[in-house]
């Protein structure tokens, strides 16, 4: 027992380190080889339990940051609960990432050991996976943060399968290098070096790939406004004061598309006040985005507020709503976390692609949308490219904001479209269709000309989606079905 949690908090550390913002992506080569001794011979209802524990240690100490703004930035902010109810809030989080795999380690443990044919087990071990990763992403508490092929956005060979497969497809084959690593090891110790043959291997087709990839030259000049307005004078400054800092430092840029973060002005719908007319007087002879609410009715919306030729053009309303905060999902069961709201809670928009006057046209996101590439997808096949606006002024910690502008690099490869992103406190930049990045340095009031490229390709993977689950689903029914013979539950 004390050497099955030593293997699963083993698996979970190493699969952290390999994340952004950590120590080293490669790790995620071997991070799950604990996980495996930690299975072994476990039965379906054990195998199930340390699934669950490796996913739910792995979650807590990837995001531990959400801790601080959990227990800190928000009820500081908000006052509607304390730090022992935003810690709980935490470990909920944490809990839910972490279901899914319990299908993982039951189905793990009810026939990997009788898969009829070896060369299916890496193959079936991987579809359990990557299942269980989609799971993750779906419904109202969605969200794909922390996926394995996180660790290798810096892997620009490796993300040329991005167009083709999408990141599951990434997980996919991580996930089979892994358990090929445990066979090794687990029939001679003395394998390791063979297994380490097996990365060097990995990593040499990688950089190979790597030395014939490009580096775009976009023509659309685009200005990033990144605001750098720390949360609490943000939430205290009233909106004169805000629009006052926004003309000092930025009125002075030249008049190209200027796109500011998510939240500028975060509790007021400036639309048709003396402060829209005070910033359309000083950005007048370029086309503005910025983000704040705006409200219809008895509707509010978190949105990207598009001004053109001094006047309101349109506006992008986010989608996919953050939990609790902008929404409460499942009110029948999470009726009582109504507390952790934000400003408002937000009414969800419509995707669609807005024809920018002489960039063509353009898909818009907010926050943590760029996480989900669904949007990216769709946006994609209409739109010649992609942006990002965000608040990631929420945390005291570099992290989130490497993994947080990681997820724009894989919406780029996948969609092939270049993806701006423009973040209150950073990262700002610019990712091209094949993962290179540019961007400003994070914490600073800054404003700098970024070069966008528009296309208007559909990549396969943009076309057909996910359709690496589907795939995983059948070989996961087909193994089932002709294991040697079947577990009891019990066993």
């Amino acid at each position: 027992m004390v050497q099955t949690v030593l293997n699963i908090v083993t698996s979970s550390l190493l699969t952290t380190l390999s994340m952004p913002g950590y120590l080293f992506g490669g790790i995620v080569f071997f991070s799950l080889i604990p996980l495996f001794f930690a299975l072994e011979k476990k039965g379906p209802i054990l195998s199930a339990i340390v699934a669950f524990l490796y996913f739910f240690t792995f979650s807590f100490v990837n995001f531990h940051y959400l801790i601080n703004t959990l227990t800190t930035g928000l009820p500081e902010l908000f006052g509607r609960f304390n730090a022992t109810a935003g810690f709980l809030v935490f470990i909920l989080f944490c809990i839910l990432e972490a279901l899914p795999f319990l299908l993982f380690g039951f189905l793990y443990g009810l026939w990997t050991e009788k898969v009829r044919f070896r060369v299916l087990e890496p193959i079936f071990v991987a579809s359990l996976y990557v299942i269980s990763d989609y799971l993750r992403g779906i419904g109202e508490l969605g969200f794909t943060g922390g996926r394995l092929s996180d660790a290798l956005y810096n892997f620009k060979g490796l993300l040329q399968l991005l167009p083709f497969t999408g990141s599951l497809g990434l997980v996919f084959l991580i996930v089979i290098v892994n358990y090929e690593g445990y066979k090794l090891i687990r029939a001679n110790k003395n394998n390791y070096v063979f297994f380490l043959a097996l990365i060097a291997l990995v990593l040499f087709v990688n950089g190979t790939i790597e030395s014939f990839i490009p580096k775009t030259v976009g023509v659309k000049p685009i200005i990033l406004a990144q605001t750098n307005m720390p949360q609490k004078v943000k939430y205290s400054y009233d909106s004169n004061t805000i629009a006052d800092y926004l003309i000092k430092n930025f009125s002075n840029s030249p008049d190209l598309l200027t796109i500011f973060p998510e939240g500028v002005f975060p509790g007021t719908d400036i639309r048709n006040s003396d402060i829209e007319k005070r910033l359309l007087e000083s950005f007048k002879n370029r086309t503005l985005v910025i983000g704040f609410p705006t409200l219809v009715g008895n509707d509010a919306f978190n949105s990207a507020v598009i001004y053109s030729d001094g006047a309101f053009f349109d506006k992008y309303d986010k989608v996919q709503l953050f939990p609790f905060v902008e929404h409460l999902p499942y009110k029948g069961i999470f009726g009582r976390l109504s507390f952790l709201r934000g400003m408002y809670y937000f009414s969800p928009g419509e995707l669609k692609a807005f024809d920018i006057k002489g960039y063509g046209k353009v898909g818009f996101q907010i926050c943590f949308e760029s996480f989900f590439p669904y949007i990216s997808r769709r946006l994609s096949k209409d739109a010649g490219f992609l942006v990002v606006i965000t608040n990631d002024g929420w945390y005291n910690s570099k992290i989130p904001l490497i993994q947080h502008f990681t997820q724009a690099i894989f919406r780029a490869v996948e969609t092939h479209r270049t993806v701006v992103q423009v973040s209150n406190a950073g990262i700002s930049g610019v990712a091209d269709e094949y993962g290179n990045f540019f961007a400003l340095p994070e914490n600073q009031t800054t404003w700098s000309v970024f070069y966008a490229k528009s296309n208007n390709d559909v990549t396969f993977y943009a076309k057909y989606g996910d359709y690496m689950v589907i795939i995983s689903l059948i070989l996961t029914i087909l193994v089932g079905l002709t294991a040697k013979k079947r577990r009891t539950i019990f066993d």
